[in-house]
């Protein structure tokens, strides 16, 4: 019940950082590189700090806690998580907040269970019907149609959720969950400095308003989300891990419903049947192997 809850709140954590960027670039107008740098930055230096006042723990005496988080980190998974971020901003410009995030999260679970196979780990035969239905919602997501998201938001939110794959597969190589996704967002500070250059050449200034939703998504839901999450994905079978994000999608439509008053309509809440359903068969069939 505790890893439940736990699991639960990092779920929500994630959804929510899809309400705090479409409000600031749908709502209050905020460009998408200034978005990803701010957010990226914000959670650095939270990590960064929680580092430096000993509330982030050492795993061992002698090298100092951040010398540590980036012993901890890499830079393939600081890559990972510097591309997932950008790759987000710019694809919800124009994407619905639920439909987003269900590309994204369904890019994730392929990344991960693809990985798996390639080194070997095969899915039974429930958990295979379980990925073809989540992967047939997912192109029924997409298809060509007057609700259908744009195919090139829709692309680039796949790619986020591939990079966020690949950085959670990294992850779970970390025997702290937390120095780890320090050191990776403290790696990925070039990175954010040179889009927030870029941001200063390309995009008008921001409201407060949108910066407030940058800050909170980076200081807050990115930064600590994204420890809770280092921390739980070892407990779940690499199947598990990856098709357990798919109960985003559901979690961050009723929030875009609520905060950003968008729409859910047919098409959406069938392919979500259909990837959901896709959860259940796959996490049923991991549980009943354990």
């Amino acid at each position: 019940m505790r890893l439940f809850l736990l699991t639960f709140l990092c779920m929500t954590i994630f959804a929510s950082n899809s309400i705090l960027c479409r409000s600031a670039l749908i709502t209050f107008g905020m460009g998408p590189l200034q978005y990803t740098a701010i957010r990226g930055l914000c959670a650095a230096a939270m990590l960064a700090g929680l580092c430096i006042m000993g509330i982030i723990r050492k795993k061992r005496e002698g090298a100092g806690t951040l010398v540590q988080a980036w012993e901890q980190s890499s830079w393939s998974g600081a890559a990972g998580l510097f591309l997932y971020m950008l790759c987000f901003s710019l694809g919800y410009v124009d994407i619905p907040s639920a439909a987003g995030t269900l590309v994204l999260n369904t890019a994730v679970q392929f990344c991960m269970v693809g990985w798996g196979i390639f080194h070997g780990i095969r899915p039974g035969r429930q958990q295979s019907l379980g990925l073809f239905t989540a992967f047939a919602g997912l192109v029924w997501l997409v298809f060509p149609g007057l609700s259908s998201p744009p195919l090139w938001n829709a692309f680039l939110m796949a790619c986020s959720g591939f990079a966020f794959g690949w950085f959670s597969l990294v992850g779970r190589k970390s025997t702290s969950a937390a120095l780890a996704t320090a050191g990776n967002f403290i790696r990925c500070v070039p990175g954010g400095l040179a889009v927030a250059a870029a941001a200063l050449c390309l995009e008008h200034g921001a409201p407060w308003q949108a910066v407030a939703c940058a800050v909170v998504s980076g200081g807050i839901a990115s930064s600590l989300g994204y420890i809770l999450w280092y921390a739980i994905v070892p407990r779940y079978s690499l199947v598990s891990s990856s098709i357990i994000q798919l109960s985003i999608p559901v979690i961050t439509a009723l929030l875009a419903v609520i905060f950003l008053g968008e729409a859910i309509t047919w098409h959406l809440v069938f392919c979500s049947a259909l990837i959901l359903g896709g959860i259940g068969m796959a996490t049923l069939a991991q549980r009943q192997k354990g």
